[in-house]
């Protein structure tokens, strides 16, 4: 059975001080760095990757790289558009609209933050891209590099789970999640496994 191996990007500075990435174009910090390297490690050891889709964001195409197969980066799996709270800290993006902010962290689909995009609109950007490479029905194993609001709508799309399924889910830096593909089906098979990580330089 055909694999697609799901991989959040590496750490980034951002990551660390709590602020709302979204669409902005955050590297990868020295941790990060490291995290990716383990992480293509660990793919390269237990998968036969032929082909790494990756979001154009370099947070992930820096990430893919590591992967050591090659890459096509594509928009479609951005992280979500987090309008006015990009750059923001999370604190006080509760602090300043403590509604919206819960709204968003219990996975309300339709929740659209000030200027942005609600994440049932990268369900359907998900839904595209899917559709489009015709994942469910590659004949190898294939690995995906998004973000953690991203990869869990892709997840609802794979599983055909509601909408409504996103807020159950959580994608550590560089964790990998498993699903296998066939037939035009898919069944989750590991998730969020971040054993690979073992030894990552400590948070300073």
């Amino acid at each position: 059975m055909p694999r697609v191996i799901l991989v959040r990007h590496g750490e980034t500075e951002w990551n660390v001080t709590g602020r709302a990435q979204g669409q902005y174009d955050q590297p990868l910090n020295e941790r990060g760095l490291a995290q990716a390297e383990m992480a293509g490690r660990h793919v390269r050891d237990l998968f036969d990757v032929e082909l790494t889709w990756s979001s154009d964001l370099s947070r992930c195409a820096r990430t893919a790289d590591a992967l050591g197969s090659p890459v096509r980066l594509t928009e479609a799996i951005r992280e979500v558009n987090f309008g006015e709270w990009e750059g923001r800290r999370w604190d006080e993006v509760r602090q300043g609209n403590p509604d919206g902010a819960e709204r968003f962290s219990s996975g309300d689909p339709l929740f659209r933050p000030p200027g942005g995009e609600s994440m049932s609109e990268v369900v359907a950007r998900a839904r595209r891209f899917v559709d489009e490479s015709r994942l469910l029905d590659a004949e190898g194993d294939v690995a995906i590099v998004g973000h953690g609001g991203s990869l869990k709508c892709l997840l609802v799309v794979l599983l055909d789970l509601p909408e409504t399924a996103i807020g159950r889910f959580h994608f550590s830096n560089c964790g990998v999640s498993v699903v296998g593909a066939g037939n035009g089906s898919a069944t989750l098979m590991s998730f969020n496994q971040t054993g690979h990580l073992d030894g990552a330089p400590p948070l300073t």
